[in-house]
């Protein structure tokens, strides 16, 4: 296929600086102490600030878990003084997306922390290096694989990286984290994708956490709903479209209970669909690095940057 129109390759560009803004902002005020919505409230605020909107809602991932914490509606959590936290991080212009993250040393307590921070950053980067039109899938995930051994730290196997499109965040391919298994796809030129190394002092896998904090609008009308919950489940579709959202974000109805009643109740009758945190099977300190980059006939340009150019 031919590369990227340059109009898209540019709406990319703008979605991918926003979410650079917001990750280099997270990187500052993230600190012990601080209020988990306060973080959240700036950072997603540089996103829409930058002209883009959000594509998720800020995760914000303590230890052992993976992904999928966002802040809820009025959160008592403060960032603890140890621990390492993963800020996650999705914008879109026009419905292209962009997709990054970050972890942070808290108590700057290096050793295993270091470890698995480097793991998943150099990790990362070697993927990256390697990228070019028709690449197998594999052959990243071996990359990865091969560049957290030398950290003596473990690539999270069920987790991994994934193709971009307008309005989807997930398009179906996967970027292994691991070597081995049997993974065909190849990347395309002229396609964007997102590369996650997750790495782990734990067993190496993540499982649902109990706690949901991020939902998403099924694309299924149902039967049997009130009208009143039609109007609802509407302006969920109106204001959220396909994307994730945090009920942090819903305006059309009023008061946290209120809000929490609705979601709960939409989540039984499957007009929501929620995203569990995901944690580490056994236990084990989780630590994230992530780009979006488009495939390019010279390897990978990485929009999640701030000299993206």
């Amino acid at each position: 296929m031919p590369e990227m129109d340059d109009d898209i390759f540019e709406k990319y560009l703008k979605a991918g600086r926003a979410v650079a803004k917001a990750l280099d902002l997270a990187e500052k005020i993230t600190r012990p102490g601080a209020k988990y919505l306060d973080i959240a409230k700036l950072v997603e605020g540089e996103i829409i600030n930058s002209g883009c909107e959000l594509s998720f809602p800020i995760n914000m991932s303590l230890d052992e878990q993976a992904a999928h914490y966002s802040p809820i509606i009025e959160d008592p959590l403060v960032v603890p003084e140890h621990g390492l936290i993963k800020i996650d991080c999705g914008s879109h212009y026009k419905g292209y997306i962009a997709d990054a993250a970050v972890t942070i040393d808290l108590g700057n307590d290096g050793g295993l922390y270091e470890d698995l921070i480097n793991g998943a950053s150099e990790a990362l980067s070697n993927a990256l290096n390697i990228v070019k039109p028709g690449i197998n899938v594999a052959k990243l995930g071996e990359e990865i694989h091969r560049t957290m051994q030398k950290y003596n730290v473990k690539p999270v196997s069920n987790l991994g990286g994934h193709g971009l499109d307008a309005y989807s965040l997930h398009t179906g391919l996967f970027i292994p984290n691991t070597g081995g298994g049997m993974h065909n796809d190849k990347l395309e030129l002229g396609k964007a994708y997102a590369c996650e190394p997750f790495s782990t002092n734990g067993v190496g896998r993540i499982k649902n956490g109990k706690e949901i904090t991020i939902f998403e609008v099924q694309n299924t009308k149902k039967k049997n709903m009130k009208l009143t919950e039609r109007s609802i489940a509407q302006k969920f579709r109106d204001k959220f479209g396909s994307l994730p959202f945090s009920p942090r974000a819903i305006d059309f109805i009023k008061g946290k209970q209120r809000i929490n009643d609705v979601v709960d109740k939409f989540l039984r009758k499957r007009v929501l669909r929620g995203y569990n945190v995901f944690v580490e099977v056994g236990g084990g300190i989780v630590a994230q690095k992530e780009h979006t980059f488009i495939v390019t006939k010279d390897g990978a340009h990485i929009t999640t940057i701030l000299d993206n150019d």
